[in-house]
């Protein structure tokens, strides 16, 4: 889970000056000093910058009431009461479409006290770790290691708290742009234009009357630390209301380690190495939206927060979500609270001295790390073995991380007890849970992030272009024998996207390429490409992957047919809820000629001939994982249609449905229920073919194993150990010409044992083909359903 993790710390702490293995001296015009002792590195703000930076003066003078109640310190406010639930999760996706497997969720309600001059108490009513792959003792680890740190409750406000949940927590700091850029820090008028929007009246019971008013904020250049959308202000005290924004472009991991290692030599060339197998290496913060509500008449304190966004690695997307609620009491009137006495192990982080270079200085941070996580570990160690206190509980006085607000975390001994809390409710993984949705968070979302919501158009303050080749680029497959390619990506401003991509052949010499260009706002995307290209006409599976691509080459395992295609398509994508995406095009298609044979397990079938025409039509796609609890009920569809004209008129529908439940015990039961038909006259590579390890195992991709009409089932009983599955299957299914859907006759079938790890995502079936083909194959594959 290091790329959720790191998502996670970009999103919510990535503001917080992090913990460097060196200091960074970067002198520019601002040269401001940050909290953490470094040089910020920031652009200074010219009077023509200014003067440009604001489209009308409402959001000039609103931008500097915003800046000036952020910078202060409102000594009104002195206590607060607030009951508090957060929930994190993250899951893994191999496949672009397709159900994610959930990987690691917390989640907690908790009672949080505040008092100016003294700081926080936490006390937890409930707290519960799921990391469903992973052993049941894992959980109590990690949930007895968050609790020790202080850091599984969130604190609503605290002086020097930051209202955005961005960049610097501390109000004071300036801007720095290594970090991501507060659009309403000092020095942000370089980076950001502002523009006036919406306006909104209230009449409070008092009969007095509140004003907000929207502020429109976007990036001059297309970078993944600057934000774009908008935020709401109270035009009388300038403070937040609410915000909706995203990052302007996603964070290339590769790229900042790059600008990091500078002419560290060895951290150069490690990087290079990654690149090729793994080009893919980002981060993408989609949506934050955060809320504030009005008490006393007087002080906006934070409703709810949350967070959409992902990482991805190679083929491996990690999705993420936070979601933060908060109600208050006593705002103001609360009793004091007891002074906060630490306990918690000192482990502060040590710049190492400037006179270590090289091997020494990374001896040195080796055993600075190692010393620093024995000394938190058995901190730990001993909340198990120290007595409890009378009233069974343990109280934890620490400090939290860089904003150094005293904390005093009090939680029961018997862990059992938070997680078994009335104030929890329903699943961790739930997207839909009572407690935390809001249709409020909808709706901003829709105002504030549309696809216009954007960056300027622009060649210049872009990001350079990003090549990628290596792994992710290179492919299997009997048409092109090993098939590698070089795509580029150059950011243009306004969110569009231009790309390219070369790819060669080695068996067929054939030289196919895409040119593209996109629209996104990271949750959906437009786009329209011309394309010379080899296609699949399989509808399960990926053929045309690496993933696909090792066991085609070492065990004869090309489960897809090809043909090529040459013409334009205009598409859609959707990235956030219910996945609706479709596509228009026109294109020549034409056989694609089998070129090799060769594998190490055994020789390639032939592959399919192609009916050689023009067509022009369309498509639509659905997708969508109903429940995400691997403990609990899930669903998957997937349905399909598309229609075309042109030498050949036909349109096609397809729906498969996946359902998957605990049943006794550790038994866990999954059924596949799938079926599809067609009218018109249905081309060959228009046709469906069954066989492999996404509809009936144990038996191989055939070209006679194809119609413009077929149903499948697939039926599977395992034991889950948490870790891993192990599972008896029987699949059956049929396909054919539509008008024999009632002369059946003997299904197609199979029978196998199955073994799967990551709820699913890896998977091996050793599969015994009963009809027609009586085999037995091997199959590993990469993100299966359930």
């Amino acid at each position: 889970m290091l790329i959720a993790a790191l998502l996670f710390q970009v999103t919510i702490q990535v503001g917080d000056p992090p913990k460097r293995d060196r200091p960074s001296v970067v002198r520019d015009s601002a040269g401001a000093d940050s909290a953490n002792g470094t040089r910020r590195r920031r652009l200074a703000v010219t009077p023509e910058l200014r003067a440009l930076a604001f489209h009308d003066p409402a959001a000039r003078e609103l931008f500097d009431k915003a800046r000036a109640a952020r910078i202060a310190q409102d000594s009104s406010l002195t206590s607060y009461d607030a009951r508090v639930r957060t929930r994190m999760s993250a899951s893994l996706g191999i496949t672009s479409k397709g159900p994610t497997h959930p990987m690691y969720g917390f989640e907690t309600a908790a009672r949080v006290q505040w008092r100016r001059g003294v700081g926080a108490r936490v006390e937890m009513d409930g707290a519960r770790v799921a990391i469903p792959v992973a052993p049941a003792s894992e959980e109590h680890d990690e949930l007895l290691e968050s609790l020790s740190n202080g850091e599984l409750a969130a604190v609503p406000y605290y002086p020097g708290y930051e209202p955005l949940w961005i960049g610097d927590r501390s109000k004071a700091g300036d801007v720095d742009e290594r970090n991501i850029v507060n659009p309403i820090a000092i020095g942000a008028e370089a980076y950001y234009t502002y523009e006036s929007g919406d306006s909104v009246r209230y009449t409070l019971p008092d009969k007095s009357t509140i004003t907000l008013r929207e502020l429109k904020v976007r990036p001059r250049a297309t970078k993944w630390n600057l934000a774009v959308g908008s935020l709401m202000f109270d035009v009388k005290s300038g403070q937040l209301v609410w915000a909706a924004y995203r990052l302007a472009t996603p964070m290339d991991i590769w790229s900042v380690a790059s600008e990091e290692a500078d002419t560290n030599r060895s951290a150069r060339r490690a990087i290079a190495i990654g690149k090729a197998f793994a080009p893919t290496f980002k981060t993408e913060i989609t949506e934050i939206v955060i809320e504030y509500s009005l008490h006393s008449t007087q002080f906006w304190l934070p409703r709810s927060r949350t967070m959409r966004g992902y990482g991805q690695f190679a083929f491996a997307r990690f999705p993420v979500s936070v979601d933060e609620t908060f109600s208050y009491s006593n705002v103001n009137t609360g009793a004091s609270i007891p002074e906060i006495s630490l306990n918690y192990v000192n482990n502060p982080f040590v710049e190492p001295p400037d006179s270590l270079k090289g091997e020494a200085l990374q001896k040195w941070r080796d055993s600075g790390r190692v010393a620093r996580m024995k000394r938190e570990t058995a901190f730990r160690d001993s909340l198990d073995k120290a007595p409890c206190a009378g009233n069974e509980t343990r109280t934890i006085g620490t400090k939290r991380r860089f904003s150094n607000l005293p904390l005093t975390v009090v939680f029961p001994c018997n862990l059992e007890r938070l997680a078994s809390s009335d104030s929890l409710s329903g699943s961790i993984f739930d997207a839909n849970s009572s407690a935390f949705t809001s249709g409020d968070r909808d709706a901003l979302i829709a105002h504030a992030l549309s696809l216009a919501a954007q960056p300027p158009i622009g060649l210049f303050g872009v990001v350079p272009p990003k090549f990628e080749y290596g792994l992710n680029q290179s492919r299997y497959n009997r048409v092109e024998g090993f098939s590698t390619g070089l795509s580029v990506e150059q950011q243009l401003g306004g969110g569009y996207v231009a790309s390219g991509l070369g790819r060669y052949g080695f068996a067929d010499h054939h030289l196919g390429g895409e040119l593209s260009v996109a629209r996104t706002n990271l949750r959906q995307t437009v786009a329209l490409t011309g394309y010379n290209r080899l296609r699949s006409a399989n509808d399960w599976g990926d053929p045309l992957s690496f993933r696909s691509s090792v066991p085609a080459l070492l065990f004869g395992r090309d489960d897809g047919f090809y043909f090529r295609a040459s013409g334009a398509e205009l598409t859609w994508n959707t990235t956030s809820g219910p996945d609706l995406d479709w596509r228009l095009f026109a294109e020549r298609q034409s056989t694609a000629r089998q070129r090799t044979s060769f594998s190490i397990g055994g020789d390639f079938g032939p592959n399919i001939q192609a009916a050689e025409g023009t067509s022009a039509g369309g498509g639509v796609r659905f997708t969508h994982v109903f429940g995400e609890d691997p403990r609990g009920l899930r669903a998957y569809a997937d349905v399909r249609l598309e229609a075309a004209g042109g030498d050949s008129t036909y349109g096609r529908g397809a729906m498969d449905l996946t359902f998957a439940r605990p049943l006794v015990g550790s038994l866990v039961g999954t059924v596949t229920v799938a079926g599809g038909s067609s009218i018109g006259e249905v081309p060959m590579q228009r046709r469906w073919f069954l066989g492999g390890t996404q509809t009936i195992r144990g038996q191989s991709p055939d070209t006679a194993q194809s119609g413009n009409a077929f149903w499948f089932s697939r039926t599977e009983i395992g034991k889950d150990y948490r870790t891993h599955r192990i599972g008896l299957f029987g699949d059956l299914g049929w396909v054919g010409d539509r008008s024999k859907i009632s002369e059946i006759g003997r299904p197609m079938s199979g029978v196998g044992l199955g073994f799967s790890m990551l709820d699913g995502a890896i998977r091996m079936d050793v599969a015994r083909g009963l009809y027609p083909r009586k085999q037995f194959r091997v199959d590993l594959s990469l993100g299966t359903r359930f």
